[in-house]
């Protein structure tokens, strides 16, 4: 008895064209948005993934660059091997190590008439007869390897010393260690 009257129910309620169509229509709505997510999620996974690799590649990168620096600058730094001097060697003075004042330094700009002065930025200097021209000692370079030419011209950068002050804008130079000529 319950059948019949439940079945007889259920064939007279009929369901209209636009409920079957505006359900219809929703489904499809659903099933777009939660594909179109899904894809988003896997892009945004993708994409997180290549972001990964990345950074771990610049990670690798980075870290191999540092070991070859570290490697370079031990290899640069290492010290020479000494030999140390033989016991019955006696070391009568110790060895010279090769500093030398210098408050004469810098690139002509002006030389007098007679090539015997020239001027360094607000100084000028003037050499002498009793001006030692080049380096001597045990360490000093041979004569003909020194940089050292005879005139002064503009340009050439000179290094020597004076034993004046150097703030009076006029020295005589005591010694001048260098005159080189530009390279071109």
């Amino acid at each position: 008895m319950k059948k019949s009257v439940y079945k007889s129910a259920m064939s007279g309620v009929k369901t209209s064209e636009n409920f079957n169509e505006a359900t219809y229509e929703k489904l499809m709505r659903e099933m777009d948005r939660t594909t179109k997510a899904k894809e988003n999620i896997q892009k945004g996974e993708l994409h997180m993934e290549k972001a990964k690799k990345r950074k771990a590649a610049g990670w690798a990168v980075g870290i191999a660059a540092c070991a070859a620096l570290s490697v370079g600058i031990l290899t640069m730094n290492q010290p020479a091997p000494t030999t140390a001097p033989e016991p019955t060697q006696v070391a009568t003075k110790p060895p010279v190590m090769g500093k030398v004042a210098v408050n004469i330094d810098g690139v002509i700009s002006e030389v007098s008439a007679d090539g015997k002065s020239f001027k360094i930025g607000d100084l000028w200097v003037t050499v002498t007869d009793q001006t030692k021209l080049g380096i001597d000692g045990p360490t000093a370079a041979k004569p003909s390897e020194e940089l050292l030419q005879k005139e002064f011209k503009v340009g050439n950068a000179v290094s020597g010393y004076t034993s004046q002050d150097v703030g009076a804008g006029k020295v005589t130079a005591d010694v001048i260690y260098n005159n080189i000529a530009p390279q071109h």
